[in-house]
Order: C-alpha cells, then structure tokens, then sequence
C-alpha cells in the first residue's frame, strides 16, 4: 500500500511538473494591484495567464509583483505558451 501511495504521489508531482514550460508560467498573472500602494514606475510588460495559453500585455508599476512578467509578447510565448 505504501509503494502504491507513493507512485501515485511521483506520478502527480512529475505530471504538475510538465504543466508548464518554465515554472514561472505557473504563477499568477498579472492583476490590478491592491488599491494601497501606487508605484511611479511606468514598464510596458507581459504576462502568461494559462486558462487561455495566451499572453497579454499590462503595465507593470515597478513594485510588487511576480515572475510571470515579460519585457516582450515573444519572449513570454518563448517560455510558456505551448
């Protein structure tokens, strides 16, 4: 039973691992910000949102934030989109 439990928990590890691309791809996309802080900055940027296997663009402020953010459509479909 045990040996059964833990192929099961390798199978799902490995099959989360292929999901995306890079693991970056998997972090949440871009949003809105939080309403508390407004940052200067002003960077044209993209963002991989996986439900749609799309990226788009948003402008990123400069504070906050996550990987999942590119300087360019091509460079964010080079490591996520499938």
């Amino acid at each position: 039973m045990k040996f059964a439990t833990l192929i099961f928990v390798l199978c799902a590890l490995f099959g989360f691992s292929l999901a995306y691309k890079n693991a970056k791809c998997g972090l949440p996309p871009a949003v809105d910000g939080n309403g508390l802080i407004k940052c200067a900055a002003f960077q044209p940027s993209f963002s991989y949102y996986p439900a749609e296997n799309v990226c788009k663009d948003f402008v990123y402020g400069g504070c906050g934030g996550n990987e999942n953010r590119f300087a360019s459509k091509a460079a964010c479909e080079a490591e996520c989109v499938n």
